[in-house]
């Protein structure tokens, strides 16, 4: 049987991940932070997932989409099938390779950009945030955090 401690934990895990949805506060902020009507309808058709493509397409000027998988932790279906949301969505262009016709490349539009600059500023306020409630521990008790996460984060059923 579960102590008090592992419950409440279990209970505090889902309702943090029951906070990604495709109406979640984050998505609600960003949609906020601009006005163009087009970004704003293409913001509440994303998923944690397809931002998460997006933030990875944004360290690069093009990305090999084989090399997707690796770099997310995604499934090559998961990513394939982001891709083509976003292509859909006019957040992202795919093209072939001129040295490899075979390739796939994948690059972010102006809008996709847009979309993760919108990220790169929630990831720092919520880093501001985080870093304030963080202060109140030690460095070693948040390293024992984080190894729990890391351990959580491995069990399979």
């Amino acid at each position: 049987m579960p102590t008090p401690q592992i419950v409440q934990l279990m209970a505090e895990l889902n309702t943090f991940m029951t906070k990604d949805s495709l109406n979640d506060h984050e998505k609600q902020w960003a949609i906020k932070q601009t006005t163009d009507p087009d970004l704003q309808a293409q913001l509440k058709q994303l998923s944690t997932t397809d931002i998460k493509i997006i933030a990875q397409l944004a360290e690069r000027e093009a990305t090999h989409a084989k090399a997707l998988p690796t770099m997310t932790g995604l499934s090559q279906a998961t990513i394939s099938r982001g891709l083509t949301k976003l292509a859909k969505l006019g957040l992202a262009a795919k093209f072939r390779s001129l040295q490899n016709n075979k390739e796939i490349l994948v690059h972010l539009t102006t809008a996709g950009q847009q979309v993760a600059q919108l990220h790169d500023k929630l990831d720092a306020a919520i880093a501001v945030k985080a870093s304030a409630i963080a202060a109140e521990y030690s460095a070693a008790e948040l390293d024992r955090f984080i190894g729990l996460m890391a351990k959580i984060n491995q069990i399979e059923p």
